[in-house]
Parts: structure tokens; C-alpha cells; sequence
């Protein structure tokens, strides 16, 4: 967990806290906090108490800035193949998308899927050589509501690679290109959500389940805390602070 030096880098982060989540400014990270502060506590807290003593440095920790949720979420996806050049005597199969899909997070879902072509004649073959694939996902509705906020669509990449011979034959896996250090995320209102994986898929052939295979994921969320929830920390802070100029105080005197 981050840290912040002393009383002005407690301030410092309630103050980002308090305009990021207000929509009053940008989002300030913890890294950030911690940058800032650093360079100017020692000389905020002399000015502002007339004292730098090493107790004024204590380690405090940064303020909790989200918590998990469960909010119902509609969303639907839609999907294109990307360079068809890699595609060896042409596309074989569609994407049928998702239209106002309804789940309440976390939950796993699925993103659409993928269909091979029927009155394939046995000779008919192609083969795909990472051939890029996108999914695009919006969202219509948070618990009921249009959203004001809102910063879908969002784009999920994958590779298609192997081969479709015929009606009975595919070899066809569809692998999406997911960093766990780096998961899909948007917010809609004050929930930001996060897809937390993506299955590989391996497309079957149009003799099994009509050539249809799903996309199967999942999706999370957690809850930006609300504008009353901030005003009651940063009600804490300035009496925090308040107390703390009167400790020094006496202790000067």
C-alpha cells in the first residue's frame, strides 16, 4: 500500500480524493500523491505550524478509494475480423454479437460468439495465421438507468489461428489478448468495471451445435465512493488537522 508522509500529504490526498470522484478535476494516482508529497510536507508543515519535528513525519495510510459492488449492468457486444490477408481462401465463419445482455456483477457472461459456415463442400478449406479479431462492448443501462458517465465502447483484441476444412473439420482457436497487469477497464457513473478474463476458444466445426461456439468471460466491479461518503472524510480530516496544530501549539509552548 501507498503511504503518505506527514499531515501535508494527508491533505494533499484528500484533495485529490475529494475533485477526482466530485468530477471537480482529473484522477490524481498514488504515485502521484506520493511525489507530490514528498517534496512539500516538511516545508507546508513549518509554515503552517511553525513546527518540523520528526514526530510531524509519521506514516499515515492513503484513504481507500473504491469498494466491490453489484450493480446490474446491460451491455452488448459487437465484432469484426481484422486483416483478411491472413486468411488463406477466405472467411469460413461470422461473429453473432450480444444485444442488451443483462447480468448483476461479478458474473461470468458471455461476449457473443463464433459460427462457421454451413454448405461447406468437403474440399473447401482455409486456414488463419493470427488473423486479429475485435470485440467492442457498450453498455446502455447501470441499475436501471442511462448512464451519464460513460466510457464505453471499449475494444477487446484476439488472435484466430488454425484451420476449417469442410463441415466436419476445425481446428480453429480463438485466443483473446488479455494482460493481467494491464485487464480491460471503464467506468460508467460511479462504477468501474473490470473484465477479468477471457476464455480461449476453440471454434468448433458446423456438424456440432451448428458450428456455434460461444465466448465465454467475466466481468467485476467495484464502487467509487459516493459524494457524502467523501465529505464525511474530509469533515475527519480538517478536525484531524485541526487537533494536530493544537498538540504542536501546546507543545511549543
Amino acid at each position: 500500500m501507498h503511504t503518505i508522509q506527514g499531515w501535508a500529504g494527508l491533505r494533499l490526498a484528500g484533495m485529490a480524493l475529494a475533485l477526482g470522484f466530485l468530477g471537480l478535476g482529473p484522477v490524481v494516482s498514488a504515485d502521484e500523491i506520493d511525489t507530490a508529497a514528498d517534496t512539500t510536507a516538511a516545508d507546508d508543515l513549518i509554515s503552517t505550524t511553525g513546527v518540523a519535528d520528526d514526530a510531524a513525519a509519521e506514516t499515515v495510510s492513503a484513504p481507500v478509494s473504491t469498494t466491490p459492488a453489484s450493480p446490474l449492468v446491460r451491455f452488448s457486444t459487437s465484432g469484426t475480423f481484422g486483416d483478411t490477408s491472413t486468411i488463406s481462401a477466405g472467411n469460413l465463419m461470422n461473429y453473432n454479437g450480444i444485444v442488451q445482455q443483462t447480468v448483476r456483477t461479478p458474473s461470468n457472461v458471455s461476449f457473443g460468439e463464433f459460427q462457421v459456415l454451413p454448405d461447406l463442400g468437403a474440399n473447401v478449406s482455409t486456414t488463419y495465421d493470427n488473423t486479429p479479431f475485435t470485440v467492442a462492448l457498450t453498455v446502455g443501462e447501470v441499475n436501471g438507468s442511462v448512464p451519464n458517465l460513460n466510457q464505453t465502447p471499449i475494444f477487446i483484441d484476439a488472435f484466430l489461428n488454425g484451420t476449417i476444412t469442410g463441415e466436419t473439420q476445425s481446428n480453429v482457436t480463438a485466443t483473446f489478448d488479455l494482460d493481467p497487469e494491464n485487464l480491460p477497464t471503464f467506468q460508467v457513473d460511479d462504477f468501474i468495471f473490470t473484465i477479468t478474463k477471457i476464455d480461449p476458444v476453440d471454434i468448433a466445426p458446423f456438424t456440432t451445435n451448428g458450428g456455434r461456439t460461444s465466448i465465454q468471460g467475466r466481468i467485476e466491479a467495484v464502487q467509487i465512493p459516493e459524494p457524502a461518503s467523501i465529505a464525511v472524510f474530509l469533515v475527519a480530516l480538517a478536525g484531524g488537522l485541526g487537533l494536530r496544530r493544537r498538540a504542536l501549539a501546546r507543545k511549543d509552548a
